[in-house]
């Protein structure tokens, strides 16, 4: 370790800065053996953190704490009462061990060094957050994109010098255990109803679905930890001990990060499924700017997409002459015969006339019903279709919603008035369908938390 010296700044929301350092000839005579054996010590404890986070336990990585996952320097200062450790993320040229000495104790140094988040009050009256402490805001956005702060939280340690009754401190190689540890990684906790808007006040409300939602957030401050330990001797800060303090500390944070995830994945007993189904609406709406032939793929593939009750189905099924694009069984041999177009396709002209793929797709349902009209035995028996009526429930899937106008939707609505058991539908119909089914199944689909996760459960009446 290079002795220097040199001039510290501290400044809200920013890294420990050093200025104007200079090589000396000896050490300081304030900076004690201790002190220098503690930044040795964590200096190698956090390499080899690093390196562990790097090889041997490289997937656990994001479960890693954060002063052990980022590249930090480490600033050990001693106080007149005990010693506070602050981690700072740098860039790799940067990181550096140091080590200073104050006359000054914890209740005075503190609150600087970490920002006003941790204090160590003399006595009880003083046990009282700093107005101006960094804090959490929560904020409520609605549909215009207009924010609301609805609480605010301000997390503030106390820590005291003395340990509890009946603590007895581990013997080496043990890592000592701190009077205060804390990381600047936040696990927070929401709890929340989904509430349904623009539901009519005598409709029937089943179970409420109810959420957490569970995530990590940093304060605006410069450091990524900070440690205090009460003074001790050399005996518990010696190098050979942090590798083995390394693995273990890395091992118990996964630990601790398994439990609670699998806490609260028992919650949500759905939430695989809800991903899975999010990626498939993903899925199919990239294939919306394209032809009409991965799409149908897609639909094989994912027959729930467009008749999510069904117990069977076929693909490019002929009916004389003509082949259907598919046919879907759902119980009680109730069948749904569907024609998709590609989603480029318009529906309608500028003038509010009937473009040909509409009019075609129609005009092909109308073949396929009048082939098994006159020969529905032969329908049943070679094409296994037992049990079809002769006017079974029919389905065209055609272009997008956007190109629709209200006179459009009208026209539409008469054409299916015309023959009840056709429905049209564009391939945003089909998927808000599908988000619709999914999320009475599995929860709310594609809400954006910032990276939190959503973990739902139904609340009986």
């Amino acid at each position: 370790m290079g002795i220097m010296q040199g001039k510290l700044t501290i400044q809200m929301g920013h890294p420990l800065q050093f200025s104007a350092i200079d090589d000396v000839q000896k050490a300081p005579s304030d900076v004690t053996p201790v002190g220098c054996a503690i930044a040795k010590c964590l200096g190698t404890y956090v390499r080899t953190a690093r390196k562990l986070l790097d090889e041997k336990y490289k997937v656990y990585r994001e479960f890693a704490p954060i002063h052990l996952r980022e590249l930090c320097s480490i600033f050990v200062l001693e106080c007149r009462d005990g010693v506070l450790v602050r981690y700072d993320a740098v860039l790799p040229d940067e990181a550096k061990v140091r080590v200073a000495n104050t006359k000054s104790d914890l209740t005075e140094m503190a609150p600087i060094f970490s920002e006003k988040v941790v204090l160590f009050p003399r006595q009880e009256s003083e046990r009282k957050p700093p107005l101006d402490g960094p804090s959490f805001a929560f904020m409520k956005t609605d549909q215009s994109g207009a924010q609301e702060e609805i609480s605010r939280f301000q997390p503030v340690v106390f820590g005291t010098t003395s340990p509890p009754d009946g603590f007895i401190l581990q013997p080496p190689p043990a890592r000592p255990t701190p009077l205060l540890s804390i990381q600047n990684e936040f696990e927070l906790s929401l709890e929340g109803v989904v509430v349904p808007v623009n539901k009519h006040p005598k409709a029937v409300e089943g179970d409420l679905e109810q959420f957490i939602l569970h995530g990590r957030s940093r304060l605006g401050v410069g450091w990524q930890a900070i440690e205090v330990y009460a003074p001790m001797s050399l005996d518990h800060w010696k190098t050979e001990y942090a590798s083995f303090w390394a693995d273990y500390d890395i091992l118990a944070a996964v630990a601790q990060r398994n439990i609670l995830t699998s806490s609260l994945r028992a919650i949500d007993g759905r939430g695989d499924a809800r991903k899975k189904a999010t990626a498939l609406l993903l899925e199919m709406d990239s294939l919306l700017q394209g032809p009409e032939e991965p799409l149908h793929q897609f639909i094989k593939q994912h027959p729930e997409i467009l008749c999510p009750t069904c117990d069977c189905f076929w693909s490019k099924l002929p009916f004389g002459s003509r082949v259907s694009d598919f046919v879907f069984r759902e119980p009680a041999n109730d069948y749904l015969l569907v024609e998709i177009e590609a989603p480029t396709r318009e529906l309608f002209r500028q003038d509010g006339q009937q473009r040909e793929p509409l009019t075609h797709a129609i005009n092909q349902i109308s073949d396929w019903l009048g082939y098994i009209s006159t020969n529905r035995a032969k329908v049943e028996s070679d094409l296994g279709l037992a049990g079809i009526s002769t006017n079974p429930r029919t389905l065209v899937v055609i272009g997008r919603s956007e190109s629709l106008t209200d006179d459009n939707r009208s026209k539409l609505t008469t054409i299916q008035s015309q023959n009840p058991k056709l429905r049209i539908l564009t391939y945003d119909d089909v998927l808000e369908a599908a988000r619709s089914t999914f999320e009475k199944l599995l929860g709310p689909l594609g809400l954006v938390t910032g990276g939190a996760e959503l973990y739902f459960y139904k609340m009986n009446r």
